[in-house]
């Protein structure tokens, strides 16, 4: 018989496979099982499932008492997720703290919650929400990104396909779903709100990192119905594009929009949240936008495309 470790571990394998992903059922009741008998990192990973509402409804309180009794067993992870989540501030090697403490100031916490949004542009719709992400929230993005770095690649608009392309040059991470945790989990919460969409709406999210002289060639987020009528009509147009500053201390790097004549770069932690549609849905080339190099420094980006509709498969 299977202990909890190998539990764990098979679930995350079954998760982790594209090929398996009808399995995706079975890897949840490994993990769950693994949870009920006091695995640490499967408890903390129970936490994600709890506030996603993967084989049960979403539940945040009960997702924070997860992540606590994964801290107290042991969890690294969790205790510094717990930390960035309740205390704002990131810390690597987290000390022995009382964790029930935490989980009740957790209550309190406004991290669900997205500030107010000022507007740039009325039509196409650009506009930025100060102070979005906290400033632990960017370190653990970064902290959590940087080791799984790669050349970003680009959907071939002809092909279907997506890889490399000379017009992008920065790097990036994919957060699926074998590498989301619930500081990323409640930034997308956050921005669901902030957009008034429906979390399944939210694909999958990316930071990007930008050296001096990378940059993301001006091109539009938005799918050519001409070209990509199938994709549309299965998973719905992309129709928001969010970008949160993870880093300021870097020169250049604005998020330009040629055709607007609007250049702007956010501070750290702002958010940028702008439509790739009309208000009747249609694509709009207005919204062509780069990610322009930084001339010096380091540019962190959290990436996150929304579409118009909850997928339907």
């Amino acid at each position: 018989m299977s202990g909890p470790d190998e539990e764990y571990r098979s679930g995350l394998a079954l998760l982790a496979d594209r090929a398996a992903a009808g399995e995706w059922r079975r890897a949840v009741q490994l993990i769950d099982a693994a949870a009920n008998a006091g695995h640490a990192e499967a408890i903390e990973r129970r936490a994600l499932f709890e506030a996603m509402g993967v084989g049960r409804a979403p539940d945040w309180p009960t997702a924070l008492d997860s992540l606590t009794l994964a801290a107290e067993s042991g969890s690294q992870s969790a205790a510094r997720q717990l930390i960035v989540l309740v205390e704002d501030e990131f810390d690597p090697a987290p000390r022995s703290r009382n964790w029930a403490n935490l989980r009740s100031a957790a209550e309190s916490a406004p991290r669900l919650h997205s500030p107010p949004a000022c507007t740039v542009s009325s039509n196409p719709l650009i506009r930025t929400i100060p102070g979005f992400a906290s400033s632990a929230e960017c370190d653990w993005l970064i902290a959590v990104a940087a080791p799984r770095l790669e050349r970003a690649i680009v959907l071939n608009k002809e092909t279907g396909d997506h890889g490399v392309d000379p017009g992008r040059t920065n790097q990036f991470a994919l957060f699926d779903f074998v590498h989301l945790d619930l500081v990323i989990e409640a930034i997308r919460t956050r921005l669901a709100a902030a957009i008034g969409a429906p979390l399944p709406c939210l694909e999958v999210s990316q930071v990007l990192h930008y050296g001096v002289g990378d940059e993301f060639a001006p091109h539009c987020d938005f799918f050519d119905p001409s070209v990509h009528r199938e994709e549309i009509a299965r998973r719905g147009q992309r129709a928001v594009t969010a970008l949160i500053y993870l880093s300021d201390d870097f020169e250049g790097g604005e998020t330009s929009f040629p055709l607007l004549g609007i250049s702007h770069r956010c501070k750290r932690g702002d958010a940028l949240v702008f439509s790739n549609v009309d208000p009747t849905g249609r694509p709009d080339p207005r919204t062509k936008h780069a990610g322009c190099p930084p001339t010096r420094g380091e540019k962190w980006v959290f990436s996150q495309w929304v579409r118009d509709r909850v997928p339907t498969a």
